[in-house]
């Protein structure tokens, strides 16, 4: 039962992994995305880590030896599965993976330091703020969920990303595919007790171009490695121009329980 429902976008699936596992622009800018990420979390803050809706748990096949164990979760069995088997095949056995919702978490309250999410809030709407209270729920005091989502603060950007969905396959299914701007995003998290500290956004002509390569197949080619490093400075450039900063596709919040 819970594989049936996950047949029919199994193609999709399999060019997702191949990009994320196989093409080394976007292994990479993985490894960068999750570096930064996990860099908001507090050096004090030791874990375990909690990486709620997962998918391919990206954050936990990279974790760092600072978190002695992890907790990942996601509604698709299938990359759940397929994530843990990868992580045992490695021989890091911190990460525990469960199948289930973000919005009734199986853990104890006030169990973690860290939560993260990556990309998936918006895929959420409908239970957003019970998946918020969740977390504001899991954390101890003081305790810091960061998070990553498409940012949605420019008219352009909004623009370009919806004929996107309407005719992507990667895509397209999804009708709840808008990110949040920053000011829609700090009132969620207030409501459910967390405070937003900080808010980043990133990611221009090298994010779709990079990061995305199971939906731009011309630059999964190792051809284009080279790509990588350019791209990157021209990213990292782009996000210290205020005019132009919040034209960016993503964004990198952090917020505290208190």
């Amino acid at each position: 039962m819970c594989h049936a429902h996950l047949e029919e976008e199994a193609p999709i699936l399999a060019r997702y992994e191949f990009a994320r596992r196989r093409v080394g622009v976007t292994v990479a800018y993985y490894d960068w995305w999750v570096q930064r990420m996990l860099r908001e979390v507090p050096e004090h803050h030791e874990g375990p880590l909690v990486e709620l809706m997962c998918g391919g748990a990206e954050v936990c096949r990279r974790l760092p030896r600072r978190f002695p164990a992890a907790f990942a979760l996601d509604l698709n069995v299938v990359s759940v599965e397929r994530a843990a088997q990868s992580l045992r095949e490695a021989g890091d056995l911190r990460a525990h993976f469960v199948g289930g919702t973000a919005a009734r978490v199986p853990l104890p309250d006030a169990c973690t330091d860290v939560v993260v999410i990556q990309g998936a809030l918006h895929h959420a709407r409908p239970q957003l703020q019970q998946i918020l209270n969740e977390v504001h729920r899991i954390l101890k005091p003081q305790g810091v969920f960061v998070g990553s989502e498409p940012a949605n603060d420019h008219w352009l950007t909004r623009s370009i990303r919806h004929w996107q969905y309407r005719h992507s396959e990667m895509q397209g299914r999804d009708p709840d595919e808008d990110g949040f701007s920053e000011d829609e995003l700090a009132a969620l998290l207030r409501r459910s007790g967390l405070q937003l500290d900080r808010y980043r956004q990133f990611g221009f002509i090298g994010y779709p171009l990079l990061a995305n390569t199971d939906m731009v197949p011309f630059f999964a080619g190792p051809r284009w490695a080279w790509l990588y490093n350019p791209l990157m400075a021209v990213d990292r450039f782009l996000e210290h121009v205020p005019v132009l900063r919040r034209m960016a596709w993503a964004s990198l919040f952090r917020a505290f329980k208190g």
